[in-house]
């Protein structure tokens, strides 16, 4: 069950095709290029690089500009979020006067968890990557 959750937050926000992943294969195409004996495995690497690029670019303009995927991240980050702040403010900061408890979590809700807060340290690392490449 968790798996299939999984699964379906990864196709939701895009992290399985995420900006990096893009990213590393630019990097990876333009190492290829230098490294070519050839003019046509140059020309062939530096073909590849323009895609990936072009690609990249329109994963960053869609994340920015499409309202239904900043609807939907904000909809898959807000428990996140939430649970976060009971557990750090509720539980935590005022426990000695609220009494907060949360019981444990299961390793599956983790990774979740961690897939959410990975996707978007990744996304605005790509984002700042990106502003700073096209500078």
């Amino acid at each position: 069950m968790w798996g299939a959750i999984l699964g379906g937050i990864q196709a939701l926000t895009g992290f399985s095709d995420a900006v990096t992943t893009v990213s590393k294969a630019i990097a990876d195409a333009r190492i290829a290029a230098i490294n070519a004996k050839t003019q046509e495995e140059k020309v062939a690497a530096d073909e590849r690089v323009r895609t990936l690029e072009a690609r990249r670019d329109v994963l960053i303009a869609e994340a920015g500009v499409s309202r239904a995927n900043v609807f939907m991240r904000t909809l898959i980050a807000a428990p996140v979020a939430i649970l976060f702040w009971k557990i750090f403010v509720y539980d935590k900061a005022l426990g000695q006067w609220t009494g907060g408890r949360t019981d444990a979590l299961s390793a599956e809700l983790w990774q979740v968890i961690s897939v959410v807060i990975g996707f978007y340290f990744l996304y605005e690392g790509a984002v700042g990557i990106t502003r700073l490449l096209r500078r």
